[in-house]
C-alpha cells in the first residue's frame, strides 16, 4: 500500500501559498531593455518560474508513505537447569538427573542448529538465574556439574524473556526436576507461565527425576524465621515460625526455642507441640520470649531428629537477637493527630532512635462523652522515662492520671507539654497538678472552650523567628550543611500558646525576636520539665532542615532523662540481613554518632571479621564521609562470624561496634531432593490454548520437527517513508538544481548583454 501527503512549512498550507504568490508576481516586474526579443523573454520567465516550482517543492515537502510485510525470524528458548537437586540419581538406568537430561541436550543440539533461517535457538542453563550456553557446530557447550545452590523457575524465564524483548517466541522449552527452592523468587513460576501466554508462545515442559510419596517419606523442617530482632529489655518479643511436617499424620513434633548467650550457653527457653492430620502441612508457630539482660544473643528454632527423617540438616533455624539496654520509654498523649503534623514528626524521630521506644495515646476529642480517661494503669512505676503531653485538653485526663504523672515526673522523670489550642492555660491546666509541675505560670482564670472559635488572646501570632537566650545543652545545635547557625537556617514558626511568663526557678533557653518565652525549663522534685509553646517545628523538615529537627527533638529527650552529661558514641553496623549459605557475598555499613545522633567528623574506622575458630582478619572497606561500606564473601567454614568495627578520633579509640551473622548449612537443593514433575505440568498448561504441553525426553525430537515444519506467523508489516528534500542526496540535488538554474539565467542575460 502506498500513498502521498505533503508537510509544509510551519504546517500552514496560507503561508507557503503567500510566499510562492509573491515569487511568482515577481515575475512580471521586469527591466525595459532595448532588443529583448518575445522568445528571449519567455526563456528567462520560463527559468525562473522553474527555481519558483523547486522552491515551492521544498516547501510543501511532498511525502510519499510505501508499507510492505515481511517475515520475521521467530525465537526458540531452551532453559535446562542445572542446580544441585539434578545431582540426584533416580533417572534410568541409575543416571543422576543432570546425565540423563545432558544425554538428552547432545541429541538435541544437531537437530536444535538445524531448526531453519526462520527459526532462531537460544540455549540458556538456569538455577537461581539464567545464562547463555552457546550452541556450535552441533555441540551444546554445558557446564560440567550441576552446582547451583537455588532453583528460581520464574524468575529465570522472566530473565530470559527480557533478554529477547521484542523478539516473536516460537515457544519455551523447559527442562528441570520442576522442584522450586529459593527462599524469595521476584516472579512466581505461574506469572512466567501467565507472561508467555498473554505473549502467545507456548511453554513445553520435560521433567527428569522421581516424585516421592509424602505418605512414605517423613521429614520435619523448620521453613521460616526473621534472621534478626531488636528488643529492649523485659520487653516481650514475638519469634514467629513455620515448620514444615512431611509423612508424621497424627504425631507430636516437639518444636524448640533455644537462646545462646555470648559465652554460648544455651537454654531451652520453651518446647510447643506441632502437628497436622494431613500427610504434609506447614505449621505456623509463635513463641514468646522477654530477655532480661542486654547483649546479643542467639535464638534457634530447634525440631529434635525425629524416627524415619532422611535429612536432619533442615530441622534447625537460627536468628539473632539484639536487646538494648537502658531504652528511653516514652508516652505520647496526643488530642489531634490528622491536623497536627507535630506528633507526625516527633514520633519519626524516635521511631529512626535505636535508643528509644514510644508509646503513642490519641485521646479523641470527638469522644469526650468518655472523658476522662483512666491512664493509671498503663502509666506503672518505673515503666516510661519521659512523658510528652501534646494538644490534649486537660479534661481529658482523670485527675489520678494527672497526679501519677506529676509523682513520676517528681520521682525523677522528664515532663514535657507542647503548644497547641488546648494546651497550658487554654487547656485548663491551670487548674491541675501540673501547674506546679511545669515551668511556666498560666492564666488562672481564661481557657479555650471546644464549641467556641479559636480565642486570638491566648496565643502569640507568627511568625515567630527562635533566638537562643543562654548557652544550653538544648540550645546548642550543630549548623546547618552550609555551616549557617542552626536557628537561623530554620524556617520561622508559626505562633505559640501564650503564657503569664517562667516561675522564678523557671529558666528561658529558647524565645522569639519579641522577646515571648518559648522553651522553659525547669525541675520538680528529681525530674526535669519544660515548657514548649509552639508545635510548627514540622516545617523544618519540609524545609530541608530535617538534620536540624531530628538533634533539636532528641536533645529534648534526652534532656529530660538526665542523658545530656553522657559523652557515650555509638559505634554502629548495619547488615542487610544475618543469615547467609557458604561463600555468598555479605555487604555491611558502619559509622560512629554521637550522643544527639549526628555523625561524628573526623573519625576513623577500621573494620575486621573474625571467624568462628576466632580468626581476626581486616576487610577493605570504602570510606564514603563519615560511614564506610564495605563487600567481602561469607566464608565456607560454617558458624558464627562478627564483623568489628573500631572507630578512632584525633589518634584515640573513641569505640568499637559490632555485627555478627552466621554461615549456615542448609542446602534447599538437597534438603528435600523430590523431583516436582506435578508442577511442570501445571504450568505447561496454563499455555495450553497456545499449544504448551509436557513431553517425555523421548518426544522432543518430535516437538522440534514439529515447531520446525510449523513455525509460527512472524510476518509484521514495514513502512518506508521518503520526503523531498529530507535526505542528504535530496537536498544537495535540490540545490544543484536551484543553483543551475539561476546560474544558466545568469549566463544567457550576460550573453545578451542584459548584464
Amino acid at each position: 500500500m502506498s500513498y502521498w501527503y505533503l508537510q509544509p512549512l510551519g504546517e500552514s498550507y496560507l503561508l507557503v501559498g503567500i510566499l510562492v504568490f509573491v515569487l511568482v508576481a515577481l515575475l512580471g516586474i521586469r527591466p525595459n531593455f532595448q532588443g529583448l526579443t518575445p522568445r528571449r523573454h519567455w526563456i528567462l520567465t520560463g527559468l525562473r518560474f522553474a527555481v519558483i516550482l523547486l522552491i515551492a517543492l521544498t516547501l510543501m515537502r511532498p511525502t510519499w508513505v510505501h508499507t510492505i510485510r515481511e517475515t520475521q525470524t521467530s525465537l526458540l528458548l531452551v532453559l535446562f537447569d542445572s542446580s544441585r537437586s539434578m545431582t540426584v540419581p533416580d533417572s534410568r538406568d541409575g543416571l543422576s538427573r543432570w546425565e540423563a537430561q545432558k544425554q538428552t541436550l547432545q541429541k538435541m543440539a544437531p537437530q536444535l542448529e538445524s531448526m531453519g533461517d526462520d527459526l532462531e535457538v537460544a540455549v540458556y542453563q538456569f538455577d537461581k538465574e539464567a545464562k547463555r550456553v552457546e550452541l556450535e557446530g552441533g555441540v551444546l557447550k554445558m557446564p560440567a556439574a550441576a552446582d547451583g545452590r537455588y532453583t528460581d523457575i520464574g524468575s529465570s524465564i522472566e530473565q530470559v524473556m527480557q533478554q529477547n524483548i521484542g523478539k516473536k517466541l516460537a515457544g519455551v522449552i523447559l527442562l528441570s526436576d520442576g522442584a522450586q527452592r529459593v527462599y524469595s523468587p521476584q516472579v512466581e513460576m505461574q506469572q512466567a507461565a501467565r507472561d508467555l501466554a498473554r505473549l502467545e508462545a507456548p511453554l513445553h515442559t520435560v521433567a527428569y527425576g522421581k516424585a516421592l510419596d509424602p505418605s512414605q517419606a517423613r521429614d520435619v523442617a523448620v521453613e521460616t524465621l526473621a534472621d534478626h530482632f531488636t528488643v529492649f529489655v523485659k520487653n516481650e518479643q514475638a519469634i514467629r515460625t513455620s515448620i514444615r511436617i512431611q509423612g508424621m499424620a497424627n504425631l507430636q513434633v516437639p518444636v524448640q526455642l533455644i537462646v545462646e548467650n555470648e559465652q554460648g550457653e544455651k537454654t531451652i527457653v520453651e518446647t510447643q507441640q506441632a502437628t497436622t492430620t494431613k500427610v504434609q502441612e506447614t505449621v505456623d508457630m509463635v513463641f514468646r520470649y522477654a530477655p532480661q539482660k542486654a547483649g546479643q544473643f542467639k535464638l534457634s528454632i530447634v525440631v529434635p531428629d525425629q524416627d524415619g527423617e532422611l535429612v536432619t540438616k533442615n530441622n534447625i533455624l537460627s536468628a539473632y537477637l539484639n536487646v538494648l539496654d537502658g531504652g528511653l520509654k516514652i508516652l505520647y498523649l496526643e488530642g489531634r493527630t490528622i491536623d497536627r503534623p507535630e506528633q507526625k514528626w516527633i514520633r519519626q524521630v524516635v521511631a529512626q532512635s535505636a535508643d528509644m521506644e514510644i508509646d503513642f495515646r490519641w485521646i479523641d476529642r470527638r469522644r469526650r462523652d468518655q472523658w476522662p480517661v483512666d491512664l493509671t494503669k498503663e502509666i506503672e512505676e518505673g515503666k516510661y522515662d519521659v512523658f510528652i503531653i501534646g494538644d490534649l485538653d486537660s479534661s481529658a485526663l482523670s485527675r489520678e492520671t494527672l497526679d501519677l504523672i506529676a509523682k513520676e515526673v517528681e520521682d525523677g522523670d522528664g515532663l514535657i507539654m507542647l503548644g497547641g489550642f488546648h494546651s497550658f492555660g487554654a487547656g485548663g491546666y491551670q487548674t491541675t497538678v501540673l501547674q506546679d509541675v511545669l515551668p511556666v505560670e498560666m492564666s488562672r482564670f481564661d481557657r479555650q472552650d471546644f464549641d467556641n472559635p479559636i480565642r486570638t488572646d491566648m496565643h502569640v501570632a507568627g511568625p515567630l523567628k527562635i533566638v537562643a537566650t543562654r548557652s544550653h545543652f538544648l540550645s546548642s545545635l550543630a549548623p546547618d550543611d552550609d555551616g549557617k547557625p542552626a536557628f537561623e537556617a530554620v524556617p520561622s514558626l508559626a505562633g505559640a500558646n501564650k503564657i503569664e511568663g517562667p516561675k522564678r526557678r523557671g529558666v528561658t533557653i529558647l524565645e522569639s525576636q519579641n522577646g515571648d518565652p518559648l522553651l522553659v525549663a525547669g525541675e520538680y522534685g528529681l525530674g526535669r520539665t519544660l515548657a514548649f509553646m509552639a508545635d510548627s517545628t514540622w516545617r523544618w523538615v519540609l524545609a530541608g532542615k530535617s538534620s536540624i529537627h531530628k538533634r533539636f527533638w532528641r536533645q529534648i529527650i534526652l534532656w529530660l532523662a538526665k542523658k545530656d552529661g553522657l559523652e557515650t558514641r555509638d559505634v554502629w553496623v548495619q547488615l542487610g540481613q544475618r543469615r547467609y549459605v557458604p561463600g555468598a557475598p555479605i555487604q555491611f555499613t558502619a559509622g560512629a554518632n554521637s550522643q544527639s545522633g549526628d555523625p561524628l567528623p573526623g573519625v576513623t574506622l577500621e573494620s575486621y571479621v573474625i571467624d568462628p575458630d576466632g580468626k581476626r582478619s581486616p576487610i577493605r572497606a570504602l570510606a564514603t564521609e563519615s560511614i564506610v561500606e564495605g563487600t567481602f564473601d561469607a566464608g565456607e567454614q560454617t558458624g558464627d562470624y562478627t564483623i568489628e568495627v573500631v572507630a578512632s578520633q584525633n589518634g584515640a579509640q573513641v569505640g568499637v561496634g559490632r555485627g555478627r551473622f552466621f554461615v549456615y548449612d542448609q542446602d534447599l537443593e538437597l534438603s528435600d531432593p523430590s523431583a516436582r514433575p506435578s508442577q511442570l505440568a501445571s504450568l505447561s498448561a496454563i499455555t495450553k490454548d497456545q499449544g504448551g504441553r509436557m513431553w517425555t525426553p523421548e518426544e522432543l525430537p518430535q516437538l522440534l520437527y514439529e515447531l520446525k515444519n510449523r513455525p509460527p506467523e512472524t510476518e509484521i508489516e514495514v513502512q518506508t517513508k521518503w520526503t523531498w528534500p529530507e535526505s542528504t542526496l535530496d537536498s544537495w540535488i535540490n540545490l544543484i538544481l536551484i543553483v543551475g538554474l539561476l546560474g544558466w539565467e545568469w549566463y544567457l542575460r550576460k550573453r545578451w548583454s542584459m548584464v
